[in-house]
């Protein structure tokens, strides 16, 4: 015998199918989510660039050359300056670059053939514009402390060991307000500069650094609460105390309720540095002799 549904009937069914039908929302509701929190890539590291070459000192050279990499000599009367050799290695991916007689550039990443020993810093005795760029058979030597590399993409995460480095104005003067623009960190300082608050954010990983009032810093990675809107540049109207030159006003320092913004185009990891090899052994007078004592020599 057939017997018609009941309302109870009806309404477990309804809810049989109902719930039957929950796991495919779900999942469907996952999988949209997923899409949205889909993590930013790791920056690529590819192609990186040394910089911030600094002098460490004046070194041996020898017919055999202590720095191997590359070569370029100055052409014709031209001099070989500090920066003309710095473009050369750095353009090569080279850490260390070595200038000689003020006219040669030698590049490498380690010193080869026994030279590159240090040697007195009176042998370095040529300079071009306060650089030391070595003498005869002596290098002035300049190492990278920094590998540098762009930004794979805006939004790209830094990889282990690597930090923002270059930070660029591009004349970004935004709003700010109560809730700030930029919340991953803060300080204030008298001695406030760009010098002193781009290194703070790079050194907590923050891509944006704003100077408001001349000084205050804020850090972060972007702009938040609604704020940031580009506005006039007369509103970023106050200098930070530092410029960039010791005892030099003149840094963009922001305005009230506005943050002169410098946003960070590179990102650099730090180079270790390369071992000086040992200067040669000096001979005894009885080695320099085949082991013969010279007549009265007790050695």
């Amino acid at each position: 015998m057939h017997f018609p549904f009941s309302q109870s009937s009806r309404a477990h069914a309804m809810l049989t199918a109902l719930v039957a039908a929950v796991p495919f929302t779900l999942a469907a509701s996952v999988a949209e989510r997923s899409l949205d929190a889909r993590a930013a890539p790791t920056c690529s590291t590819a192609n990186p660039h040394p910089n911030n070459y600094t002098y460490v000192g004046c070194a041996h050279d020898g017919a055999k050359r202590a720095l191997t990499g590359y070569y370029q000599h100055a052409s014709g009367d031209n001099y070989m300056s500090y920066q003309s050799c710095f473009l050369t290695c750095s353009s090569k991916g080279f850490n260390i670059m070595g200038v000689e007689t003020g006219r040669e550039c030698y590049c490498g990443n380690s010193f080869e053939n026994g030279e590159g020993y240090a040697i007195p810093e009176s042998s370095c005795n040529s300079y071009i514009m306060n650089n030391s760029v070595g003498g005869p058979w002596a290098l002035a030597i300049y190492e990278a402390s920094v590998s540098e590399v762009s930004y794979s993409s805006d939004d790209c995460v830094l990889p282990a060991g690597w930090k923002p480095f270059e930070y660029t104005y591009a004349n970004t003067c935004v709003q700010d307000g109560p809730n700030r623009a930029l919340t991953g960190y803060s300080f204030t300082s008298d001695k406030m500069s760009y010098d002193l608050c781009t290194s703070t954010c790079a050194s907590k990983n923050f891509k944006l650094a704003g100077i408001e009032m001349g000084d205050e810093c804020y850090c972060g990675n972007e702009l938040e609460n609604g704020e940031g809107n580009a506005i006039s540049a007369d509103n970023c109207n106050v200098v930070t105390p530092v410029g960039m030159a010791p005892g030099v006003k003149g840094d963009w320092g922001g305005g009230r309720w506005a943050l002169t913004l410098y946003t960070s185009i590179t990102m650099g990891k730090s180079v270790a540095p390369v071992p000086r090899p040992p200067a040669p052994k000096k001979r005894s007078l009885k080695e320099r002799h085949y082991g013969r004592n010279l007549p009265g020599s007790s050695l």
